[in-house]
């Protein structure tokens, strides 16, 4: 008998969910739902309360369910489950909120999911990015790697440092949290050269014409490179230059097996010229959601 966990991708637009069996596969098909993540407080906590209750109600009878996890964008207090997200639009009025404790109390008194526990109700909540990671390094390409530094490259730049199918946050070649983005780099912080709009600037500066204005801007110019337009080329493999680069000190320090990248500028993975990196090999995959719902099931791995 299967015992299951209910995950949940939350972005600002959509909410992915997914049922996870213990082997790592879908019991269900992903439902994709509305993530309203501009209303009220009291609205979003019985908004999310009814994902879970319609989420639990197809798991199927006689399976039990282990626990309930959530990727959710940051900034967030991840261990203690206060939400802190202000000023991007999405998610305000979660604002100080204990996530965690809020959702428990309103889904251990669900009636449709009386009985269905494993134990009581629990609720892990963690970055998107390092769900992702757990995913990959458990159930994809990352598999045969014991020690893994994961990227996601897309509207932002997320990391994730991984050892034997677990986080690490902290210790000799590791930044806080393992998050990357907010280091120093060149002018700014890494956050702003290697993401979207980092890869839209240089395009600019650059000198390249006629970029696409709006969400496929960089697939439209990776596109153009495909196709052989010199400049685009040249935009790729400089981006390429600035991951190895930036990755280099801790691929020394962190000594990795290996390096996964995922995110929508995967896709194009093969134009960033990243077959290793100081000798480590790069694995991409470009599926991220799926990964980050499987890796909602290894934080319920520790208990």
């Amino acid at each position: 008998m299967h015992d299951n966990v209910l995950a949940f991708d939350v972005g600002g637009t959509y909410v992915k969910a997914g049922i996870i069996r213990s082997d790592g596969t879908l019991a269900e098909p992903i439902v994709v739902y509305p993530s309203r993540s501009e209303e009220t407080r009291e609205e979003l906590l019985q908004h999310f309360s009814l994902l879970v209750k319609d989420q639990g109600k197809r798991v199927k009878a006689g399976e039990a369910i282990r626990g309930i996890g959530f990727a959710f964008p940051g900034p967030f207090e991840y261990e203690t489950g206060i939400c802190r997200i202000r000023g991007l639009n999405k998610f305000e009025s979660l604002y100080g909120v204990n996530l965690k404790e809020e959702l428990t109390n309103r889904i251990a008194v669900l009636p449709e999911l009386h009985g269905r526990w494993s134990d009581s109700p629990v609720i892990a909540i963690e970055n998107d990015a390092a769900l992702f990671a757990l995913g990959e390094c458990a159930y994809g390409v990352g598999r045969p790697y014991p020690r893994t530094i994961c990227l996601t490259i897309g509207t932002g730049f997320g990391s994730a440092f991984v050892s034997s199918n677990r986080l690490v946050k902290q210790g000799e070649g590791v930044p806080p949290e393992g998050w990357l983005y907010r280091l120093p780099y060149r002018d700014g912080i890494i956050d702003d050269y290697i993401s979207r709009r980092g890869i839209i600037q240089l395009a600019h500066e650059m000198g390249i014409k006629n970029i696409v204005v709006g969400d496929n801007d960089v697939k439209c110019l990776a596109e153009r490179a495909y196709l052989g337009e010199v400049l685009p080329v040249q935009l790729f493999c400089e981006s390429g230059e600035r991951i190895k680069e930036i990755l280099k000190p801790f691929i020394q320090s962190f000594q990795p097996d290996a390096i996964l990248i995922g995110g929508q500028i995967a896709k194009s993975a093969d134009l960033f010229n990243l077959c290793q990196i100081a000798s480590v090999p790069v694995r991409m995959t470009t599926d991220l959601s799926v990964s980050a719902l499987k890796g909602v099931y290894q934080l319920f791995q520790k208990s």
